[in-house]
């Protein structure tokens, strides 16, 4: 993806899906949806390959500042994604049959929190240029 630190993107290759809240860059093969049936801001998007779900507001998280490695982090970067304090986590949950990369942003205003999570991903690289290009609005 080539997806800028500024959230610039290539019109010919990648879209910028709009969930209202917040922003993503992809590749033009991925499409959003949201379930029916479920409280709070929940959705996602695929490409058939790949499924990324993201759980926004209160019920999200509690604070960027709670996530953090424990025994079952494989992989753990903090980092500044459009402008505000996140975090990527890879780790196998004890009873999970595969693993969850996760993405958590986190305003600090005690409103605007962002989970995006995908189970066994197949390219990985391509599900954390879709984290790196999150924007809220």
């Amino acid at each position: 993806m080539s997806c800028d630190s500024d959230g610039g993107f290539d019109p010919n290759t990648e879209q910028r899906i709009d969930f209202e809240k917040f922003t993503l860059v992809t590749p033009l093969d991925w499409v959003r949806f949201y379930p029916q049936g479920t409280d709070g801001f929940f959705g996602g998007l695929t490409n058939n390959r790949d499924t990324l779900y993201f759980d926004y507001g209160v019920f999200s998280f509690s604070s960027i500042d709670d996530v953090s490695e424990n025994d079952e982090t494989i992989s753990f970067q903090e980092l500044i994604v459009g402008g505000y304090s996140s975090k990527i986590v890879l780790e196998k949950r004890e009873g999970e049959i595969s693993t969850r990369f996760s993405f958590y942003s986190d305003k600090k205003d005690g409103t605007n929190l962002n989970r995006l999570y995908c189970y066994a991903p197949k390219d990985q690289e391509l599900i954390k240029g879709i984290f790196l290009s999150h924007r809220f609005k």
